[in-house]
């Protein structure tokens, strides 16, 4: 068995929303037109769901202009909850002025999930790295069902809370098709939280889907202020027991973590994959310095 049946929807949706952003400075300090909701005024959650999407579209060509770095753990979990099983990556992302993905591997031990029966393939990590992070944005919307399920604080944030559920799960025709195609884990099904004055996603929390002869963790990933303006993915965890054909179970535990976060524009130059130097592939451009203080407003990932 291969771990594609885990790693599919890693690679794919433990980013849900990276394309999105938040601004703590309303004003001046990003060239997307952000809309600010009065005290007591009301708007309808299709009025909601409009701007928010429009959002993740917005600020999709934001995202590029940022490189960052990405630390990844996948561990297959025994009794006790002794690790059995590893893997673990440490890389810098960037894009280049073409809007083409370049990785630079900075750390990347033997993996040792074979020890668990489990088998990462060269397509396996190609996946867990460069598949298209989910942003519910405005072109995906129709793929999608959404309800509104309330108002919720998370942290100190004021939110609007959505169910996520993706068109083809109702569909009988559409999943039969997706079944005999064996495509699966190609959506996101679960919770969105929204920001109530900026109409951003801040937190993220379900599974990818449809599940054929495959099992995806459930996941919950979280947002902070990166240079007192976007609110970009730093944490990602997941802690899930997946039950395959047979009873064959796997407990799995996923960390990733997003850091160094730094804006960059230009040409991008990456040197050789065994260069050391954390800012081998800054290139010319000259990217902005990381915020130095906490942002006035985050979420706060659980503590692992």
């Amino acid at each position: 068995m291969k771990i594609r049946s885990i790693l599919l929807s890693i690679s794919g949706f433990l980013l849900l929303g990276v394309l999105s952003a938040h601004a703590q400075n309303r004003a001046g300090n990003s060239s997307v037109t952000l809309s600010v909701v009065s005290p007591g005024q009301q708007i309808s959650p299709d009025e909601i769901i409009r701007r928010f999407t429009q959002r993740e579209s917005e600020l999709r060509e934001r995202w590029k202009e940022y490189i960052y770095r990405q630390e990844t753990k996948l561990q297959v979990l025994g009794p006790a909850d002794t690790v059995s099983g590893e893997f673990y990556q440490l890389s810098e992302f960037v894009l280049n002025d073409a809007g083409t993905r370049m990785e630079r591997i900075i750390k990347a031990p033997q993996p040792t999930l074979d020890r668990a029966g489990l088998v990462m393939t060269s397509e396996d990590r190609n996946a867990l790295i460069n598949l298209q992070p989910f942003a519910l944005t405005a072109e995906e919307l129709p793929k999608y069902n959404l309800k509104y399920i309330g108002k919720e604080k998370v942290d100190e944030l004021n939110t609007y809370v959505f169910e996520v559920t993706p068109k083809v799960l109702s569909d009988p025709r559409e999943l039969d098709r997706a079944r005999k195609q064996k495509v699966e884990g190609n959506f996101f099904q679960g919770r969105v939280w929204v920001d109530d004055q900026d109409f951003q996603i801040v937190k993220t929390a379900g599974k990818t889907v449809p599940e054929f002869k495959q099992r995806f963790p459930k996941f919950e990933t979280y947002r902070e202020n990166i240079d007192g303006r976007y609110w970009f993915p730093t944490y990602t965890y997941g802690d899930d027991e997946l039950v395959f054909d047979k009873g064959f179970g796997v407990h799995v535990r996923l960390v990733v973590r997003y850091k160094d976060y730094r804006r960059f524009q230009g040409d991008v130059r990456i040197l050789d994959n065994n260069a050391d130097d954390p800012d081998a592939s800054k290139g010319t451009g000259k990217p902005a310095k990381p915020a130095e203080k906490e942002p006035e407003k985050k979420t706060k990932p659980p503590q692992s």
